[in-house]
């Protein structure tokens, strides 16, 4: 199925990390290769030393696994969550995985059009395909707003994952993912509205894109303003358009 693929975000730093002089514990990135398009949204525990370290290799780690597991054909997304888990102890070594936990959000759009999207930890991931509700796999009120605590470097194994497979579709599709400085306080009724605001941002420059989203969230209007926040999109559609873009933080 010809598609194509586009993915943006950004990631600042809280209000309180700003006071501080402290440097964000969210970390986030994009990837294609020859199996597919990815993005991934990573957000460091607060209460632990190595968290942004934590976060940052695990963006790192979800690249690698994605790579691996693509490669062979009907491979569970049990074998993914484990993947990620071992690459990721393995990139921190020598460092002690609780002390550099971390949620870890990923979405997934393979060649052959079925996405994967989820993660393990609080924060949002959702997909939204045409103008369907979008489908929540991490977050939102069907979560109480935020799941427990758990991540990398706490986890007992692929059952603390939350992985669901979106089959193909010739529909525009959008996954958004964040961390929990914006998504504790994003309402159901207002998702699919997001959605559409951030799936319009695909159509600026990266750069101009880049700023508005960092504006926006530098701005966001929340009781929990002072946590770090990121988000990332990816967006698929099928008019043969392909538009430049690049990732910042």
């Amino acid at each position: 199925m010809e598609h194509t693929i586009t993915a943006y975000g950004a990631s600042i730093r809280g209000p309180s990390h700003l006071s501080a002089g402290t440097p964000n514990e969210d970390a986030w990135t994009r990837a294609d290769n020859k199996s597919g398009s990815l993005i991934v949204v990573c957000d460091g525990l607060g209460s632990k030393p190595h968290s942004r370290l934590g976060a940052m290799t695990a963006c790192a780690a979800v690249r690698e696994a994605v790579t691996r597991w693509a490669r062979v054909q009907g491979a569970p997304t049990s074998y993914l969550a484990y993947l990620i888990e071992v690459f990721w102890r393995l990139r921190l070594h020598p460092s002690i995985p609780k002390e550099a936990a971390t949620t870890c959000l990923l979405a997934f759009a393979r060649n052959t059009g079925d996405w994967i999207v989820g993660g393990i930890g609080d924060g949002l991931a959702l997909v939204r395909t045409g103008l369907e509700p979008a489908v929540v796999v991490i977050g939102g009120q069907r979560d109480g707003f935020s799941n427990e605590t758990t991540g990398l470097g706490l986890s007992t194994g692929s059952r603390a994952w939350r992985l669901e497979t979106f089959p193909a579709s010739v529909q525009m599709r959008l996954a958004v993912l964040a961390t929990d400085g914006v998504a504790d306080d994003l309402v159901d009724e207002f998702i699919d509205g997001f959605c559409d605001w951030l799936g319009a941002l695909e159509h600026l420059t990266p750069a101009v894109r880049w700023r508005r989203l960092a504006s926006e969230l530098r701005a966001w209007p929340t009781p929990k303003h002072l946590d770090d926040k990121t988000i990332a999109v990816m967006k698929s559609y099928n008019n043969g358009m392909k538009a430049n873009d690049e990732s910042q933080d």
